[in-house]
């Protein structure tokens, strides 16, 4: 756990501008270690101007600190989760293949999400969450700045590798592939977010907690809102590898109703911010800490 005098310096700083990245070792029950970033406490623009109804007015919203998933939920995690718990996904044989390991799950329904989150101890991020994960407290538009970068995140039409051919035609990335590290000739650019979260836009749609309404915006606390108490989608963000480019963008409100699967639907989890054990804190500069390679995970590969 991240000690009181480290975690207020830096939550002091200027977050999108501070030179510490903080990431936090949780282990599932079974053994297996997944990396959270944490998100210190703060205010953030959520939504943005000029865009859809829905992603209006823009207002400062305070969030409490939290850990969020550096990665969306793979296939080898889910693995895990059904071998502990005996919950079958019916599609499970199309994703379990080697290649496809730390390929993100997909084809889970809300309910399946939330199930798996509470097993490990977690949770569905929040709307609100999910977003100033993805885009930090500058108002910024991407994870990475202003303009959109196909060498940053994979989707419908980036001409990334994996509508090339290099695998199948239109396909999920291996979690964390945009990384800025060169991918058997493809170029990648850093993809995370100032947090240090991968993939929040494009590769997999990520369900979230709340429900979705039109207006929320407009009538939701401002600090941690935790969306409408009854509804009848979800909401689900970040784009995915089937959609263009106006749908990738992390103020973009997504929703399913909670019993929908999709092949380009996945999920990470959130907890709060005392969570695990093991905290790393990097005293680094961005630029260092963005260009050095992807660590995969224990069952992984960059297949």
């Amino acid at each position: 756990m991240l000690g009181p005098i480290a975690l207020c310096a830096l939550i002091a700083l200027p977050v999108c501008a501070q030179h510490e990245k903080v990431e936090q070792i949780v282990s599932l029950p079974t053994g297996w270690a997944t990396a959270m970033v944490l998100v210190p406490a703060g205010s953030f623009p959520r939504g943005m101007e000029g865009e859809a109804f829905d992603e209006q007015p823009v207002r400062e919203i305070y969030l409490d600190a939290y850990l969020i998933d550096q990665y969306e939920v793979t296939v080898a995690q889910w693995g895990e989760y059904q071998r502990d718990a005996g919950a079958l996904l019916p599609e499970w044989t199309l994703q379990n293949t080697a290649a496809r390991q730390n390929h993100p799950i997909a084809l889970v329904t809300w309910y399946d999400a939330a199930a798996f989150c509470q097993w490990a101890g977690k949770r569905l991020p929040t709307e609100a969450e999910w977003e100033r994960a993805a885009r930090c407290d500058d108002g910024r538009k991407y994870p990475w700045g202003d303009g959109l970068d196909a060498f940053r995140a994979n989707y419908f039409q980036s001409d990334d590798p994996f509508e090339r051919g290099f695998g199948a035609i239109l396909s999920t990335n291996p979690v964390g592939f945009f990384d800025g590290s060169n991918r058997d000739g493809y170029q990648t650019r850093d993809g995370a977010s100032p947090f240090g979260a991968y993939d929040m836009v494009g590769n997999v749609f990520e369900w979230t907690n709340d429900w979705y309404h039109p207006t929320y915006y407009a009538l939701s606390p401002d600090a941690n809102p935790q969306g409408p108490d009854a509804g009848v989608v979800k909401a689900v963000r970040g784009g995915s590898y089937a959609v263009d480019a106006s749908h990738v963008r992390p103020t973009y409100r997504a929703r399913d109703a909670p019993d929908f699967k999709g092949p380009d639907v996945g999920f990470r989890c959130a907890a709060s911010a005392n969570l695990g054990t093991d905290t790393m804190l990097r005293r680094e500069t961005w630029g260092a800490i963005k260009s050095t390679s992807l660590l995969w995970l224990k069952g992984g590969n960059d297949e």
